[in-house]
């Protein structure tokens, strides 16, 4: 509804409310005294009394949103301003009362603009209930702003997953935000009420966030909760096992309110103010939405399953499986595996923005100076999501070890299906990481050392590593002659062994010669590019931190020596070659029949067997560097 036709009183032109009893009702209707009325107190019962309007968060913004068009809002919203008062202490009344004082009481403040509405308010029984009372006749009628809100709110059927209170909250959430914009385009409200008290009806949209006014609290322990009778009954293992649920649940709460902070007070504020765009942050949070949501739907069945159970658990391998197996695991696997990959891009780019943008370096240390943060930076709380998702396991086994058999192998079960998940996410946070490191390599790759040789220098003058897996990096020296030794660093991609050398800034890529007559003539070069399709391994006898790599092709061979700087990365650097050149089986091949390999040509049908040669090769190459 618009808001010149809700202070009209009309409904939009052509517009009708979605429910019979909202329509207004003509003179005509003989009969609506008796057929329509009491649905409409049913309707309309939430508008009984302000006491009933502050336990139900939509509704109240109804009502504050009719005051401000139709009277002056100022004495409602100083009423409800002064209301908190009663839960706060000491130390957070004397805090807050200044700024509600200079807001509301002061000579020339809001509420002074109009004495005779604040007159009306000065007596409770006299004041608010005759402002109940005409939205409550308004709606009677349907000429209630927010019609559409309040349907959405009272046509909820409450589940497990989306309960009442959870509904209640979301769209009085978008209300208060369309409310705080409108009031920025068209002065809906006197100056300095959206910008008053931290803690009114409207502040930022961050610190109004209903889900941090829980989740602020640290819940109770469950001994404290429970009835001294019932923790009496219990035996030894059985308080080990409680305490262990309640582990799962109270760093549950710590985690979705971590979650929390990371939407409120970065990315919704960074969007608001412009300060990234949404695909910028997409890419630093990503999925942060639908990740809080699920956290919070497991929250908040453990939350339910306590209370149902008087904080003494009974049964707990349902909620498990249903949060970590089957379509809901795999979704959650999906999201967080997305979350944990940007991970560490997302950290170097906030790092590498603070340094270039002032504007963004001073929101995010203002943001991090805030209570809710609780003296963690921004670097510090994206790690959070990675951290929670490898303490599920040892959670849920632990459960397991004190819990009875008639539940002990489904509990297993989802921690087994934790484990899957952890180890799907590292999979994925090492692919992304090795991405950026070959999108590093990449951006300093100088190709000019491939010139001496034409045909190289045409086909890998343009090469880009970062379309290729990589699954190796480490240092190695290439022994071109006994005379000549190279520091290289080796790449191992998904088709290529590449030695690169470092140049001040540059990763160089450059031909190599035994002689200075081949360098002349540009014939025989050795080139820091190997493929790996026509590869095979064998040992120097003479040194064993050294492996020899031999390249043939139709017309020839060529052989490379890369030496470790033990004999343990010799060995992993050995490994991970094989693997990608002889499907995997090389690790288990005896030394003689490994050295007289027959060189790899690949074809369509042993493209399997190749990349599980360059498995084995990348494994190889690993052990190579750790001894």
């Amino acid at each position: 509804m618009d808001y010149e036709d809700a202070h009209n009183g009309r409904m939009p032109s052509g517009a009708q409310s979605s429910n019979p009893a909202m329509n207004i009702i003509g003179a005509e209707d003989e009969d609506f005294e008796n057929d329509e009325q009491p649905m409409v107190d049913d309707q309309c019962s939430h508008f009984n009394s302000i006491e009933l309007l502050k336990s139900r968060p939509t509704h109240l913004l109804v009502f504050i949103h009719h005051v401000m068009l139709q009277f002056d809002c100022a004495p409602v919203l100083c009423y409800l301003h002064a209301d908190l008062f009663k839960n706060f202490n000491a130390k957070d009344t004397k805090k807050h009362f200044g700024e509600f004082y200079n807001t509301y009481l002061e000579k020339g403040a809001v509420c002074e603009q109009e004495d005779t509405h604040l007159s009306r308010l000065s007596n409770y029984d006299t004041g608010l209930p005759v402002l109940v009372s005409h939205i409550r006749q308004k709606r009677m009628m349907g000429m209630t702003p927010n019609e559409h809100e309040l349907n959405d709110v009272e046509s909820h059927r409450p589940t497990d997953r989306i309960p009442m209170e959870m509904k209640e909250k979301a769209v009085a959430e978008s209300m208060l935000e369309k409310m705080v914009e409108a009031n920025a385009e068209g002065g809906l409200l006197p100056d300095g009420l959206v910008t008053g008290p931290a803690f009114g009806p409207f502040p930022q949209q961050e610190e109004m966030e209903p889900r941090l006014l829980e989740l602020e609290q640290d819940p109770p322990n469950w001994r404290g909760l429970a009835s001294p009778e019932d923790l009496k009954k219990l035996s030894k293992k059985e308080i080990k096992r409680q305490e262990v649920i309640n582990e799962l649940f109270t760093t549950e709460h710590a985690h979705v309110r971590m979650l929390s902070v990371l939407q409120t007070v970065f990315s919704r504020p960074l969007e608001r103010e412009e300060i990234m765009s949404m695909t910028e942050l997409a890419t630093i949070f990503p999925s942060l939405d639908e990740i809080i949501e699920m956290h919070y739907a497991f929250y908040e069945n453990l939350k339910k399953m306590r209370q149902e159970d008087k904080y003494i658990v009974k049964f707990i391998s349902t909620p498990l499986l249903n949060r970590f197996s089957g379509s809901e695991g795999e979704w959650f696997q999906k999201l967080t595996a997305r979350f944990c990959s940007y991970q560490s891009w997302a950290l170097e780019q906030i790092k590498s923005r603070q340094k270039k943008d002032p504007r963004f370096n001073a929101f995010i240390l203002e943001a991090e100076s805030k209570p809710q943060c609780r003296r963690l930076q921004l670097k510090d709380i994206i790690p959070t999501e990675m951290q929670r998702l490898t303490k599920y396991p040892l959670l849920l086994e632990n459960i397991a070890k004190n819990t009875g058999k008639s539940e002990k192998e489904n509990i297993n079960q989802a921690a087994e299906s934790c484990r899957k998940i952890l180890n799907h996410v590292n999979e994925e946070v090492k692919l992304m990481e090795n991405l950026l490191i070959l999108k590093d390599y990449q951006r300093r790759l100088d190709t000019s050392g491939l010139k001496p040789s034409n045909d190289l220098y045409s086909e890998y003058k343009n090469i880009d590593l970062t379309t290729r897996k990589m699954l190796f990096e480490g240092p190695l020296t290439w022994r071109v002659t006994k005379e000549k030794a190279i520091d290289v660093h080796c790449v191992l991609l998904s088709d290529l062994l590449v030695l690169l050398q470092k140049q001040d800034d540059k990763m160089v890529l450059k031909c190599q010669s035994k002689s200075n007559i081949a360098v002349q003539e540009g014939k025989q070069m050795l080139s820091p590019i190997i493929k790996l399709e026509s590869v095979f391994l064998r040992d120097v006898a003479t040194d064993p931190k050294a492996l020899y790599v031999i390249f043939t092709w139709d017309s020839g061979a060529q052989i490379y020596e890369l030496v470790a700087q033990t004999v343990g990365e010799k060995k992993n650097t050995e490994g991970r070659t094989e693997g990608e050149e002889s499907g995997g089986d090389g690790g288990n091949k005896g030394e003689e029949e490994r050295e007289i390999s027959a060189p790899l040509v690949l074809s369509q049908e042993r493209l399997e067997e190749v990349q599980k040669r360059l498995q084995t090769l990348g494994e190889q190459l690993k052990r190579l560097q750790v001894r």
